[in-house]
């Protein structure tokens, strides 16, 4: 950890990092199609690595309270309370408790978050290589979901990882590619009982890759010493150089 500390500090003095903190989903949006428009004339040499874990619904604005949520309806006389009671849909509260009338409940109303990557692709960044990364739970799923993604947004590379797995393993799928595993080598790891380790390289059934993932029944106990990322970093890197290649030869 002082290692990368001290890496940061000295990339911030430098001015070699520049720290765009966001809250919203409005904010990281509006912050991302400033820097794809900033980054424009850099053709292919730009790369946007898209890792921010933006959630897939939201709350819009509009429809954000001004004031605290309230728990009762304190402000409204008994005969009020009464009429509502006697009117509204009863739910049940499944842990044998009273049944709950829907005024007593908290019912969020979510929409899906603005599909951005198109817009990446067309028009705010249209020759840089745009990489996004892509979370599952279920392993049957994962590539067969990063390639509906590429195929839908038409980018270059989407980086997959299980949520189980993450800190172990993750699969390019990419254009033109065959799926290619990278994970943390063996000798790369140390004993723990986190007991997560037997789904590395399961979520491969299925899907084309260079060399098969282990068999988990195979793979040793153990926890990586190094970060997943020193092992994404250089292959980005060299789908990058790829990538401008192509353009200089247009």
């Amino acid at each position: 950890m002082l290692k990368v500390l001290r890496q940061y500090k000295t990339a911030k003095e430098r001015n070699l990092l520049l720290t765009l903190p966001f809250t919203t989903i409005n904010d990281y949006l509006f912050v991302l199609r400033s820097v794809s428009q900033l980054m424009r004339p850099l053709g292919p040499n730009g790369l946007l690595y898209l890792a921010a874990a933006v959630s897939d619904f939201f709350v819009p604005p509009e429809r954000m309270v001004e004031h605290k949520i309230q728990s009762t309806n304190a402000a409204d006389t008994a005969e009020e309370m009464r009429k509502k009671e006697n009117s509204e849909e009863v739910f049940d509260n499944f842990d044998s408790s009273p049944a709950i009338p829907r005024s007593k409940r908290l019912i969020v109303d979510l929409d899906p978050v603005p599909k951005f990557l198109k817009n990446l692709v067309d028009g705010w960044a249209p020759e840089g290589m745009i990489v996004s990364f892509k979370l599952e739970t279920d392993p049957e799923i994962l590539v067969h979901k990063a390639k509906y993604s590429l195929e839908r947004y038409q980018h270059h590379l989407v980086i997959g990882n299980l949520l189980s797995t993450r800190k172990w393993e993750v699969v390019f799928v990419s254009p033109g590619n065959k799926d290619k595993w990278i994970r943390v080598p063996r000798h790369r790891r140390k004993k723990t009982i986190s007991g997560v380790e037997d789904m590395v390289g399961v979520a491969a059934s299925g899907g084309e890759v260079d060399e098969r993932p282990l068999d988990p029944k195979d793979l040793p106990e153990g926890e990586p010493e190094m970060e997943i990322e020193s092992l994404i970093i250089p292959a980005v890197e060299e789908l990058h150089s790829s990538h401008i290649r192509k353009f200089t030869k247009k």
